[in-house]
């Protein structure tokens, strides 16, 4: 066999990419995804591919996130579509085609000033991060399953939609004064995040007071099951949370809907209000794991993190 090589990825290399995620997954990564997800990110994108006769058979890739770290924003990478074509997992010996990538990938983007990147595998694509990449574990992920019927009436006020327009301003504004640890969600962001996707759904809603809007939640729904994918709230104590809870509980019954997911979070206002929450608790099968280039930062960060699933379901 002629040796592989690993390189930057470009634009053009998405056909080659997604020809690799079919044949490691098993489904398709149609090209309007691809596009939404690294091309029209507005935080970017980096990838490195492994090629071997003039095809991609590996694909080590991160999208831009945009984070807020002690309270300033920080760039990083959410790792994720990580692939090797199985026909050269034994190629290279110990070097190999994943290993050489991650080491240009992370090699590549020290000195950027990303505190760490980030990402959600489990079963063996854990280990192997953290055997190859020098990765490790913050904490488990664990989801709250609360009963749509367990929150009080919806509030006054209450607004459903699919796109969030100039209101929100003033409620990224506050929140982002007192999250110190979180996903960026400014109205671009927010927009392209949940608006854009081509390929999933999710139903916003938000509360509305004189000076625009107070509270938002997004939800990603599927059959009995609401999945609070993100929320914002303005008030720093989290007394906002139960009504905006309680109009996304109302949205996710209209849809057939019996129970919202939210995550447990270790920090922001919404940490003790969903500790409050009725419902099951259980582990989601995966933990969040960081390739740091600030141990300290990734530290604080697991401690006092507004955690949502919108960190996870895109990659």
């Amino acid at each position: 066999m002629t040796p592989f090589t690993v390189r930057e990825a470009v634009s053009a290399d998405a056909p080659g990419i997604r020809r690799l995620f079919a044949r490691v997954f098993g489904r398709e990564l149609t090209d309007e995804e691809w596009t939404w997800k690294f091309e029209r990110n507005p935080d970017g994108w980096f990838g490195v591919v492994a090629v071997l006769e003039d095809e991609i058979v590996g694909n080590y890739s991160g999208c831009g996130v945009r984070l807020l770290v002690d309270g300033r924003q920080a760039p990083s990478f959410a790792v994720g579509d990580v692939a090797t074509d199985p026909r050269v997992r034994g190629l290279g010996g110990r070097q190999g085609v994943f290993r050489s990538m991650a080491e240009l990938f992370y090699r590549r983007i020290e000195g950027l000033g990303i505190p760490f990147c980030f990402g959600f595998p489990g079963g063996r694509h854990l280990s192997l991060s953290h055997r190859v990449v020098k990765s490790r574990t913050l904490f488990a992920v664990r989801e709250i399953h609360a009963p749509c019927d367990s929150f009080p009436p919806p509030p006054a006020g209450l607004v459903t939609g699919d796109w969030v327009g100039e209101g929100f301003d003033p409620l990224w504004s506050a929140a982002s004064r007192f999250l110190s640890y979180a996903a960026v969600r400014d109205r671009a962001r927010v927009n392209w995040r949940f608006h854009a996707r081509p390929s999933r759904y999710y139903r916003m809603v938000w509360l509305e007071g004189p000076t625009g809007t107070t509270g938002w939640a997004v939800l990603s729904i599927d059959g009995e099951s609401a999945l609070v994918a993100d929320f914002l709230g303005s008030d720093p104590d989290g007394g906002d949370l139960t009504a905006l809870f309680s109009g996304a509980a109302a949205e996710a019954r209209r849809f057939g809907a019996k129970r919202l997911v939210f995550w447990e979070t270790p920090g922001g206002p919404a940490r003790e209000v969903l500790a409050r929450l009725p419902g099951e608790r259980r582990d989601a099968g995966f933990p969040i794991i960081v390739r740091t280039f600030d141990d300290d930062a990734a530290d604080r960060f697991a401690a006092g993190v507004h955690l949502t699933p919108a960190l996870y379901d895109m990659v």
